[in-house]
């Protein structure tokens, strides 16, 4: 069967009776998160900060925004890149840093999550046509836990230890 044209799309629920999500595996589901999220950021930030003279999130406070608002650690190697910023080339048609300020890639609404999911069905399809052509760089290696939100390598989850733990008052 011919694949749907992606931008013709009208209900990503229903394409010819079938989810235009239907082959997702786990690393499109992955992708299409963090598509979300840098994208959510990067809108949320403009609003909240509301000044010209701070246009977006500058690229050496990225990781501590997205900690800020999604109160979660980003951990790169689950996407098997070996950086935050080799991120950004996976999803470069969502977001990027242009002199060194996050920008969007796309004309979005933030509410439109199916603008998110077109282009990671449109990245998968490249992705199969790059791999069955036999270009095995195009295969990505997230972990099985990418979705679950990472543990800050570097915050302790100690208990105890300290003044007056353990103490009958």
């Amino acid at each position: 069967a011919e694949e749907p044209d992606i931008e013709g799309v009208e209900d990503v629920n229903d394409v010819n009776g079938e989810p235009l999500f239907k082959d997702f595996a786990l690393e499109d589901w992955a992708l299409t998160v963090l598509r979300y999220e840098f994208y959510l950021l990067q809108a949320a930030f403009k609003k909240d900060v509301d000044d010209e003279e701070r246009p977006g999130i500058q690229e050496e406070h990225f990781l501590f925004y997205y900690n800020r608002y999604f109160k979660k650690y980003l951990d790169a190697k689950k996407y098997g890149v070996a950086t935050w910023q080799d991120l950004f080339k996976l999803i470069k048609e969502t977001v990027s840093f242009e002199d060194g300020i996050l920008t969007p890639a796309v004309e979005a609404d933030v509410e439109d999550f199916a603008a998110f999911l077109k282009q990671a069905e449109h990245h998968r399809r490249d992705r199969q046509r790059r791999i069955s052509a036999g270009d095995e760089t195009a295969r990505l290696k997230v972990a099985a836990d990418v979705l679950k939100p990472a543990v800050n390598p570097n915050k302790g989850s100690w208990k105890g230890s300290g003044k007056g733990w353990g103490k009958k008052w």
